[in-house]
């Protein structure tokens, strides 16, 4: 990705074709993108040669950690006991499908009304509609209309996937928690109970990552969950408590 194309990367608008030109020496990715106009997203040209073309398709990131592991914490006083487990994972990324998903605006039945995520909202993505109502064409006023915005247009002509979704997907979660209390044997021996312990468990407790989805494990595309380094339309993982008991007699 290379941001997204400005009113001043133009020369001018056609107004009897509804097209606009490029200026001469701006990267031209219609061949990937299809018709461009300010606000459009911009590729890079890797290749350097003034296009984007599948020439330009490179390798971005890895499925597979540098390291993984897990680790425990156990402890026990005064009748109370209390372990942690934790795993983590170093080094990887994950293809974020969901995030080109919901900040582009395909022009199908289906894609072209869906709800965006807050990436693209309003005061954040590239319009062509002023204050009015009005659809804008002119460099100039768009130029004034966008100046504080950061995102490109999300309406094209079909999903560009780009390394804006790649994310490292590494991350530290605690994925048990449990806290026990076990009564003393002088009280539980007066009901003829050997032993009497409470006890709560918590899973998915929590997950630091810098990863922007609702997982940095998952692997799933739709109804495929054998998909590693993608998330797409993935369940979030759940978060549980269990409340218990053991009883010796």
């Amino acid at each position: 990705l290379d941001g997204r194309y400005e009113a001043s990367d133009f020369a001018s608008y056609n107004a009897a074709t509804g097209t606009y030109t490029l200026k001469e020496g701006v990267v031209d990715g219609s061949a990937v993108i299809g018709s461009l106009r300010p606000g459009s997203i911009k590729l890079k040209d890797i290749t350097d040669d003034g296009k984007v073309t599948a020439d330009d398709i490179t390798t971005i990131g890895n499925v597979n950690p540098d390291l993984t592991g897990g680790f425990g914490i156990n402890a026990r006083a005064y009748g109370f006991d209390f372990a942690a487990n934790f795993n983590f994972s170093i080094g990887n990324q994950v293809y974020n499908a969901n995030k080109i998903e919901f900040t582009s605006a395909t022009r199908t039945k289906y894609a072209q009304y869906r709800n965006l995520s807050t990436d693209m909202g309003s005061g954040k993505r590239w319009t062509y509609i002023d204050d009015n109502g009005q659809f804008v064409t002119d460099l100039a006023q768009l130029a004034a209309m966008n100046a504080n915005t950061t995102m490109w247009s999300p309406y094209m002509n079909n999903f560009i996937l780009t390394d804006w979704a790649v994310e490292d997907a590494s991350f530290l979660r605690l994925n048990t928690l449990t806290l026990g209390y076990t009564l003393p044997k002088a009280i539980t021996m007066r009901a003829g109970i050997t032993s009497l312990r409470f006890y709560v468990t918590a899973y998915n407790v929590f997950t630091i990552t810098g990863y922007s989805g609702s997982d940095p494990e998952s692997d799933c595309i739709r109804k495929s969950n054998l998909t590693p380094g993608v998330d797409y339309s993935g369940y979030p993982r759940s978060r549980q408590f269990v409340f218990g008991l053991n009883l010796n007699f």
